[in-house]
């Protein structure tokens, strides 16, 4: 099915160059509704707005080339389920992913384009990249975490510290989620501070977002480069830094 998904979407996306088409889940979220807003900026087209309670009839023919999940960990069924049926790449963006929803995701790859984001900013993703470098060169020097949000924000640390704390494993830095330090603070979007320290130096690597519209428009970014026809199977954010298409690239 991967090759044939591949064929299906990239001749439809290219046919024309029309707008890619997103079905959103979470519409009426805080990133699924900024995504909304955005789409046409960044040349796409929300076609299949879905929101918490039942689908409008007036959607449920909608058309779309890509599934953006921007609802709840209690969604990402409901996202699974239509990206299967619809047989259409699926953009991940929930955080705090629980057992049952890592595991549809997990069954879902085999079969279509997955990519699994907690945080779309193209500045984190980037930051993201560096790390591995980082880790590896400073291998004497200790590493801390710093994440800052609003005070609204519930979970501690936030899923992009938590991520971090992956990249950081993998580079074989033995850092634990509790060991990040979290502050709620007002209406701060986000803050993220990895800091590698020695006895002489110190290095901070800083992301901070100024608004919240970076979000939407990194998760409109990746779903273009999903729509361009990938394989079935797991993607992250980095991948989508590598080439982009040149049909479809950043707006």
């Amino acid at each position: 099915m991967g090759s044939t998904l591949t064929k299906n979407v990239r001749e439809s996306m290219h046919a024309g160059f029309r707008p890619v088409r997103l079905c959103v889940v979470g519409a009426e979220g805080r990133l699924g509704s900024s995504i909304v807003r955005h789409a046409e900026s960044q040349g796409c087209e929300v076609t299949r707005p879905i929101g918490r309670g039942e689908e409008p009839p007036n959607t449920r023919d909608g058309r779309f080339d890509v599934v953006v999940d921007a609802s709840t960990v209690e969604g990402v069924q409901r996202a699974c389920s239509i990206a299967e049926a619809h047989e259409m790449p699926l953009l991940e963006c929930v955080t705090s992913l629980d057992a049952a929803a890592k595991s549809a995701l997990k069954a879902l790859e085999a079969r279509i384009p997955v990519l699994v984001a907690s945080n779309t900013s193209l500045g984190i993703a980037t930051v993201r990249t560096l790390l591995g470098t980082m880790s590896n060169a400073l291998g004497g020097w200790s590493v801390s975490i710093t994440e800052t949000h609003h005070s609204g924000k519930v979970d501690r640390p936030s899923g992009t510290a938590r991520v971090i704390v992956s990249d950081l494993h993998a580079a074989g830095r033995a850092i634990d989620d509790g060991e990040v330090v979290s502050h709620r603070e007002g209406d701060v979007i986000g803050t993220h501070e990895i800091v590698f320290t020695n006895a002489e130096e110190r290095i901070v690597l800083r992301h901070e977002a100024m608004d919240r519209s970076v979000f939407a428009i990194g998760a409109i970014r990746a779903a273009k480069w999903l729509a361009a026809g990938r394989a079935a199977g797991r993607y992250a954010i980095a991948d989508t830094l590598d080439r982009p298409d040149p049909h479809f690239g950043d707006q």
